[in-house]
């Protein structure tokens, strides 16, 4: 998907092609008002050979004698750009410059301003005498004048363009830092995080918005907590009727004996055992949810690591059945709320050693990063169902007991923590088997 343009961006872009089309509107409208008085102008210096060229020109029919000195008075405004015909009344020329043109043979005897071989020309006559000049503009001056005029007002835009667009996406940039500002806090809400926003501070056109997100966040938040409440709540005033009701279930089974009834007690006794399950994995969703994996302080994982095993080694059903393989130089520490990574570590075991072979064994060991990694010799899980685990209620084709919620709470500790959980199924290494790993390799974490 492609990337959606930014709002700087666009402002930069169209403000610097609307600042680059009236700059070239106005130097258009420049050059036409400068070209009409370079008209003018170019027009009243060609008149005006005209008006002195003439009286040389007469002053050389009736003085014969003398032509040679006027003639070249005249040919020293060829220096000007210009030639000249002398004419009688009929258009024959009588006396031309020497840089005139030879193919014309006669001229137009009006006045006035001209186009004559497509050059500008101005024609004036002597009345008594019949006798005309026509001045005809042979230099490009009037041409190259316009092209630089135009140029000047038309090459900085060149220049100056990419600077107009740097200096607008600076200013559009400064002006859309409260927005960034903004985006940023938002990005950091999520259902773990509902603090207040910030919307001191922002523009009168954004402040409209950010008071309505912040409402917005403040009755999620509301609504969040109640249903936190609740689940918490439910599941803690669970905890004493259920325990009550499965001793009374075992102590009814015991003096049941070898009665007929007795099966039908225990299967009792294993769905309350269930619900004791759920209830307290519901406790620990509830707790997570407010956001406690959450750390600033890096702690030593090491000791909480060496409790945890410990106390499956004090349960029964798992006595001798988790070895624990931890390097003895390597550095286990992050930043994670102790209990929360308890019970992460605590729910991994657990699940590793209900869904691994009956009597099985399970290596807690680590890896640099640091990585605590749990290993059961299970059966290979397909890739399938190994994509689903992690998230709540998901199980495998398996028929022993569980809530389908203990790797989803694993998986949401890392999160919050800034760890990651991966699943491997065959175990590194080996024919079948089950892997979990516990990832604090992306954190940012202090020297402990």
């Amino acid at each position: 998907m492609r990337r959606p343009w930014s709002i700087a961006l666009r402002l930069a872009i169209w403000l610097s092609l609307g600042t680059g089309v009236f700059w070239v509107g106005a130097a258009a409208i420049s050059s036409v008002v400068l070209q009409h008085e370079l008209q003018e102008a170019f027009d009243d210096t060609l008149s005006q050979s005209a008006y002195r060229l003439l009286p040389l020109a007469l002053h050389d029919l009736r003085e014969p004698n003398e032509r040679h000195g006027a003639i070249m008075a005249i040919n020293d405004l060829d220096d000007a750009g210009f030639t000249y015909f002398v004419h009688d009344r009929t258009g024959a020329i009588i006396i031309r410059a020497d840089d005139a043109p030879e193919d014309i043979a006669s001229v137009p005897t009006g006045e006035g301003f001209l186009t004559l071989d497509g050059r500008r020309a101005y024609a004036i006559s002597d009345q008594r005498s019949g006798l005309g000049i026509v001045v005809i503009e042979m230099s490009s001056h009037r041409g190259d004048a316009l092209a630089d005029a135009a140029g000047a007002l038309f090459w900085p835009l060149a220049a100056l363009l990419p600077l107009i667009a740097g200096s607008i996406w600076l200013a559009v940039g400064l002006a859309m830092r409260p927005l960034r500002r903004f985006a940023r806090d938002v990005a950091l809400r999520d259902e773990t995080n509902l603090t207040p926003l910030n919307v001191e501070g922002q523009p009168s056109e954004l402040a409209p918005i950010a008071q309505e997100v912040a409402a917005l966040l403040d009755r999620l938040k509301a609504a969040m907590d109640a249903e936190r409440s609740f689940a918490a709540n439910s599941a803690h005033e669970l905890r004493t009727p259920i325990a009550g009701a499965l001793a009374q279930t075992q102590r009814l089974a015991l003096e049941l004996g070898d009665h007929p009834a007795k099966g039908r007690v225990q299967d009792v006794e294993r769905a309350l055992r269930h619900l004791a399950q759920l209830s307290e994995k519901l406790l620990q969703l509830a707790r997570l949810e407010a956001g406690f994996a959450r750390s600033d302080a890096t702690v030593d994982l090491r000791p909480i690591i060496e409790l945890v095993v410990r106390d499956f080694e004090n349960i029964q059903t798992s006595t001798g059945r988790v070895t624990l393989a931890l390097d003895p130089v390597a550095d286990l520490h992050a930043r994670i709320n102790p209990d929360a990574f308890a019970i992460a570590l605590r729910n991994l075991i657990q699940n590793a050693l209900i869904h691994g072979e009956q009597d099985g064994q399970l290596v807690v060991s680590s890896r640099p990063g640091p990585v605590i990694v749990v290993t059961n010799d299970g059966p290979t899980v397909p890739a399938d169902i190994l994509a689903q685990l992690g998230t709540r209620f998901a199980r495998g084709n398996t028929d022993a007991s569980g809530t389908g919620l203990g790797l989803a709470i694993v998986n949401a500790i890392m999160r919050q923590a800034g760890g990651t959980l991966t699943l491997s199924s065959p175990s590194p290494g080996a024919a079948a088997g089950f892997c979990g790993a516990l990832g604090f390799g992306g954190q940012d974490r202090a020297a402990p």
